[in-house]
């Protein structure tokens, strides 16, 4: 293994094993106490909005940008192979982007409303163009978008906060929501898919300038090594030094949240502006974290079952949504839905951590790929490839 793919998969094992902790709240409880928690069911207690603030300060909106930056790069990476002559349709690219398109519509429709492949499937089709552009076009142009993604989904919400303006939020009936995730495997399937199709089209488009942007400012910062692990030190050191920064608003932030109690609109708008807007250079000081880390001889031990878990990110993400739906919606397993808040999460999102770390080290020991990464090749290149070592 390379020392570049080394770096992409450590950024991407720690992005994977850091989206769940984001999300695990989104499994556990109605959608709308993702964003809002003080309208859980349950009352908040001192832990978890101490687990809240960690959260919403180190984890949400980070990794999930790790690893769209890194999205970019893979599509620049399958694109190369491809012979000029065959037609678009043709390409191993095409293809990869086109069984994405299934697997998150059979994810998001069946699995769990939260899915980001079909997200990332469909912008990488309007990304594909931007796969021979300049580092320098590629990181204006990604800035631009990143930050025109910003205002479109804070925008309308800033507006109405600074106009004085009293909005009613309708978060539906919460109860009945978490009764039918409770009911029979049908019911809880039902009500995850109706929950789908009513957030689908407003999430991919919403949030498609954010996520093209992200894609255009990681295949950029490839192009120009940092994302490769090839950069000099001063410049990681920089960047982690501006992300440290970001953290600092960041968290602040997060405590006038809290201590404002969560208010709408606010919550959507100002009071989220120092997340979505400096998320990108506390991602960029995580990605430096690691690839320093990772140049010494303990960081690379150290970080070798990461690297497997990254290798096989597409399979641990399939898995811990098999997972966390099989604990919280009904008719699988415990059906917990309903019954946790924050802290109680930490030690579920624990155990799946260190499960998925051993078993990626161990598969990845024998085999090429994880096999949800083995299907997805093979239908990529339209053979049958070799799985093991």
């Amino acid at each position: 293994m390379t020392a570049r793919i080394r770096t992409l998969d450590h950024v991407r094992g720690l992005s994977i094993m850091g989206i769940l902790l984001v999300n695990a709240i989104a499994f556990a409880q109605p959608f709308a106490v993702y964003s809002q928690p003080n309208i859980s069911p349950l009352p908040l207690t001192p832990d978890d909005l101490t687990v809240w603030w960690v959260i919403e300060t180190f984890f949400k909106e980070k990794f999930i940008t790790c690893f769209t930056l890194l999205f970019g790069v893979s599509v620049y990476l399958v694109g190369r192979d491809r012979n000029p002559a065959d037609p678009v349709y043709r390409t191993p690219l095409f293809r990869r982007l086109a069984w994405l398109v299934v697997f998150g519509l059979i994810h998001g429709a069946l699995i769990w409303h939260g899915d980001i492949l079909l997200s990332y499937a469909l912008t990488g089709f309007i990304f594909w163009r931007w796969q021979d552009a300049s580092a320098r076009k590629l990181l204006i142009w990604g800035l631009g978008l990143f930050l025109a993604g910003a205002v479109v989904m804070l925008g309308p919400n800033v507006a109405t906060t600074l106009q004085g303006e009293h909005v009613t939020p309708d978060y539906g009936d919460l109860v009945s929501i978490i009764d039918r995730m409770r009911g029979p495997f049908l019911i809880s399937m039902a009500q995850n898919a109706a929950i789908w199709s009513e957030t689908i089209v407003s999430e991919v488009l919403g949030y498609m300038p954010t996520t093209l942007g992200l894609m255009m400012i990681g295949l950029g910062l490839f192009q120009l090594g940092i994302l490769r692990g090839e950069a000099k030190i001063r410049t990681y050191i920089l960047l982690m030094a501006a992300g440290v920064v970001s953290l600092v608003l960041i968290g602040w932030q997060a405590r006038v949240t809290m201590a404002a109690g969560f208010p709408y609109p606010k919550i959507f708008g100002l009071y989220a502006l120092a997340n979505d807007l400096l998320c990108l250079p506390v991602a960029l000081g995580y990605v430096s974290a690691l690839v320093l880390l990772g140049r010494t001889s303990a960081g690379a031990v150290l970080l070798y079952p990461l690297a497997c878990a990254g290798r096989m990110a597409f399979t641990n993400y399939l898995t811990q949504s098999l997972i966390m739906t099989g604990l919280f919606y009904g008719g699988r397993g415990p059906n917990w839905f309903g019954e946790m808040n924050h802290a109680a999460l930490v030690p579920i999102v624990a155990a799946i951590w260190i499960g998925q770390l051993v078993f990626s080290t161990l598969w990845m020991s024998v085999f090429r790929y994880g096999p949800f990464e083995w299907g997805w090749r093979c239908l990529t290149y339209a053979r049958w490839m070799p799985i093991l070592k």
